[in-house]
Parts: structure tokens; C-alpha cells; sequence
């Protein structure tokens, strides 16, 4: 069965609420906000893909951590997929052996611990038999969303995003897709800033919801954790037949 598990499912850090990271299978996760203080010793020695939907802080904080760890333990190596433009992003302004030390070199330029697959938007890759299948989605980075697919089961996953055309649009055009995780950062009072970051808040959501040409469940996620009651109140207030949720960190999103 296709599942995600949010490790961390919000928009920073406070207390017990993490930011993201998604794990798709036990070797596989999209993005790495909280995966260090998410998984044990043995299950992030599991890790071997890491897909990057931005080059953000809160969705890239572990990364570097992830590479020391890995490289430490016994010259383990992953991949991280990502395009090549948010790859120039996180090489020129993390690896770049000033902020942290250049893993795509070490322990040596023939076997990195960090290895880039390049990927494009609108061309599908697999990993383990799962597809991902890249989206440009709108933020104030490039940014991806995907769909997610296995068998004949997919979710599609938003990333970060504001209103985005190109987002419903993949999701109209495969009737598969019963399962959305779709972003929603902001109460409805900060539409404004919302907007100018390029997020949603629980009003724009129900107006990209109101696009969607079949029935779907929503899990909403990367709520602002101080906002998180707030943000969830508006949701409560959308009308709207899909039914809404918002995701709970480790309870796993599964095809509907």
C-alpha cells in the first residue's frame, strides 16, 4: 500500500512539532527538516534516497547533519534528488566547505557520501518501483510537488506552494489520485503575508479545492506550529465535500 508517514509535517520547530520530512518508504524520504531527531541509529543507516523539494532551511536543516552522520559511521553514501537548479542552491550556499564541508567530495570525489541525481519537472523517475513524477509548483523558490504513484494507487504532495494552476491541473488530469497533501501555512487574518511567501492559508485552500474535478481526501500540512490552532479553526470553517485533515506527525497518509 502507498503511504506517507509525516516525520515532520510543520512550517518550523517548536516543542514536539517538527518541520518536514516525509518518509515514503523505509529507504526513501522527501525532504529533511527533522529526519535526525526523527529516526534511530539503524533506520536512518536505511536512508539511501532523499528527494529535495526546495532549497529552504526548514526542508534542507538535517541534510548537512544527515552527510556528517553518514560519512562518520563508515563511509555510507545516499542520493538526493532534486533539479539542477535547487542543487547549485544547496551546493553554492551549504556545501560549499565554508557553511559545511563539500560531501559530494568526501570521503573522496570517487565515492562521495552525497551523490545529485538531477531531475525535471514533468519527467518521471522511480525509485523502488515507486514514481515520482516532478511538478513546478508556485513559491518564491523553485519548488517541486509531486505525484506519487505505486500500482494503481497516488497521492499527490504539494510541496510549498501558493495558488498554483499547474498543481490542480496534474491532479484533475489523473482521476487515480484520491489523496492530496496539500500545504496551508497561515490563518486566514494573514492572507497578506501568505500571499507575498507564496503559501496558503484555509481560504485559498478551499478556492484551489474548489478546481479539483474529482472527489478527494485532503491532509493539510506545514501549518506554522505556533499559529497551529488558529490555522486549524479556519479549516474547520471550510465548506467544502473533500474531507480535510490535518496531518499528525508518524500516523501515515494511505491512499483513500
Amino acid at each position: 500500500m502507498l503511504s506517507i508517514v509525516p516525520l515532520g509535517c510543520y512550517g518550523s520547530d517548536l516543542e514536539n512539532k517538527k518541520c518536514i520530512s516525509m518518509l515514503v518508504t523505509p529507504s526513501t524520504v522527501i525532504d529533511t527538516g527533522s529526519i535526525m531527531s526523527s529516526l534511530d541509529t539503524n533506520q536512518l543507516l536505511g536512508i539511501k534516497h532523499i528527494i529535495i523539494t526546495h532549497s529552504h532551511f526548514d526542508h534542507i536543516k538535517n541534510l548537512p547533519i544527515f552527510a556528517d552522520f553518514m560519512l562518520s559511521l563508515g563511509n555510507h553514501s545516499f542520493t538526493v534528488y532534486t533539479t539542477e537548479n535547487i542543487m547549485a542552491q544547496i551546493m553554492g550556499n551549504i556545501f560549499n566547505d565554508l557553511i559545511w564541508p563539500d560531501f559530494t567530495k568526501l570521503p573522496t570525489k570517487k565515492n562521495p557520501t552525497i551523490k545529485f541525481r538531477p531531475i525535471n519537472f514533468d519527467k518521471p523517475f522511480s525509485i523502488e518501483g515507486i514514481e515520482f513524477l516532478p511538478i513546478e509548483v508556485n513559491h518564491v523558490v523553485e519548488s517541486l510537488g509531486f505525484i506519487i504513484k505505486h500500482n494503481n494507487e497516488a497521492i499527490a504532495y504539494s510541496g510549498d506552494t501558493g495558488i498554483c494552476q499547474n498543481f490542480v491541473d496534474h491532479v484533475n488530469s489523473d482521476p487515480s489520485i484520491k489523496t492530496i497533501c496539500w500545504e496551508t501555512s497561515f490563518p486566514d487574518r494573514l492572507e497578506k503575508l501568505a500571499t507575498a511567501s507564496k503559501h496558503l492559508t484555509p481560504s485559498q485552500l478551499a478556492g484551489e479545492l474548489a478546481k479539483i474535478n474529482h472527489p478527494c481526501s485532503i491532509h493539510t500540512f506545514h501549518l506554522k506550529p505556533n499559529l497551529e490552532d488558529e490555522i486549524i479553526a479556519d479549516i474547520k470553517k471550510i465548506e467544502s465535500p473533500m474531507k480535510i485533515t490535518p496531518m499528525k506527525q508518524k500516523r501515515p497518509i494511505t491512499v483513500s
